[in-house]
């Protein structure tokens, strides 16, 4: 919150994108996994944990689906008690600036690969033939993720039905209101049924602000490439490599085409960055067939993004700082310090002319005319 490290700044769609794509395909790069710290940083952008997570013994993958789909809900409710307290006191509020709405937004938008990839794992099912002892035959679905567990059945059917709610009421909605609310707000905001249409205001301005204003679908074509990716790792790891190059290749032209889909050029750049970092990490996995090869690459792709990450927040860093007063003042002071000591250094004299100014030269005296001479005294 203090750096607005935010979708509103649009530093941040192109990390993320590459965030959430090096999350799920780090199997299929590299399967002896990347840098436990690379790992790491690439975990908590995603609002993973990063680690193998058992609160009790015999915690099993339907419990820890459960905590998938808590764990943003978490977080949301924690930002939105933020912002009601925002809105009844006013400290609380000149605390937090006008950045607690671009966070939440941020929030929703990393949580929303997390809850797509935690859906698709509840509704994948396996189908298994048994061949019973009477020679009889009977199909039988079972969960993918844990076979032991029956399909839409016991346990599973509470699972199963909080995930067709989540996507009813959150992936579907979310991703139509990011990817047709151009059209929405042009066309459809003056008839009675979007009269609250202003209430949303904010929450579009913080991911179509920074876009030009013939873009402002851009964000929410990113966050639909996102669904394709997840189903493709998920049901075609052997073609997975190839299609997300082609995913990346297409999101790159696209960006190429349209000129530049951000107001700042920064911003392009950055983005730009981002896709070819990714479109490269995709080649050198389908160029090299040696392991150790593209663990290598792999790692030297991740250290490049991370510095790339640092460097952002950084910017966001100078972008605070540039507003508050206190800082122009120090940099005010600064300047006029430096053209203080230039002044003094302009002034000083050298030993020769501090001799000259004491001990006048035999060229510097000029004789008086009312002066005698030695002849008008004799």
């Amino acid at each position: 919150i203090a750096l607005n490290l935010t979708v509103s700044v649009g530093t941040l769609n192109g990390l993320l994108f590459y965030a959430n794509i090096v999350k799920l395909y780090e199997p299929v790069f590299s399967r002896k996994g990347a840098l436990p710290v690379l790992s790491q940083v690439i975990s908590w952008i995603n609002l993973d944990f990063g680690f193998e997570i058992c609160f009790y013994n015999g915690m099993d993958s339907y419990a820890k689906q459960w905590l998938q789909f808590a764990f943003p809900i978490y977080l949301w409710i924690i930002i939105f008690i933020i912002i009601q307290l925002c809105r009844r006191y006013g400290k609380i509020s000149r605390l937090m600036g006008s950045h607690v709405v671009p966070v939440l937004s941020t929030l929703t938008f990393l949580s929303y690969t997390k809850l797509v990839r935690t859906i698709v794992i509840v509704l994948h099912k396996r189908e298994v033939t048994l061949h019973c002892t009477d020679k009889s035959v009977r199909s039988v679905s079972l969960w993918y993720e844990d076979p032991n567990v029956e399909y839409a059945k016991g346990k599973h059917a509470g699972l199963l039905g909080f995930a067709v709610l989540a996507s009813l009421f959150f992936v579907i909605p979310y991703t139509l209101f990011l990817l047709c609310h151009p059209v929405l707000e042009k066309y459809l905001s003056h008839f009675k049924l979007f009269k609250s249409w202003s209430h949303f205001k904010p929450i579009i301005d913080s991911y179509s602000g920074p876009m030009k204003d013939e873009y402002r679908f851009w964000p929410g074509l990113l966050l639909v490439t996102r669904i394709p990716v997840i189903l493709i790792v998920t049901f075609l790891q052997n073609e997975s490599r190839v299609l997300l190059l082609a995913v990346a290749a297409i999101i790159l032209s696209l960006s190429f085409i349209f000129g530049g889909v951000y107001r700042k050029k920064l911003n392009n750049l950055i983005e730009f960055w981002f896709l070819l970092n990714l479109c490269i990490i995709a080649s050198l996995s389908l160029v090299f067939t040696d392991e150790s090869k593209v663990l290598i690459w792999y790692n030297t792709c991740l250290s490049v993004f991370i510095f790339s990450f640092i460097l952002i927040v950084v910017y966001h860093l100078y972008l605070q700082l540039s507003h508050m007063k206190c800082y122009d003042a120090l940099i005010k002071k600064l300047f006029k310090k430096q053209d203080k000591d230039d002044d003094n250094t302009e002034s000083h004299k050298t030993v020769d002319q501090q001799m000259k100014e004491i001990v006048p030269s035999s060229t510097d005296v000029r004789l008086s005319d009312s002066r005698e001479s030695v002849v008008d005294l004799f």
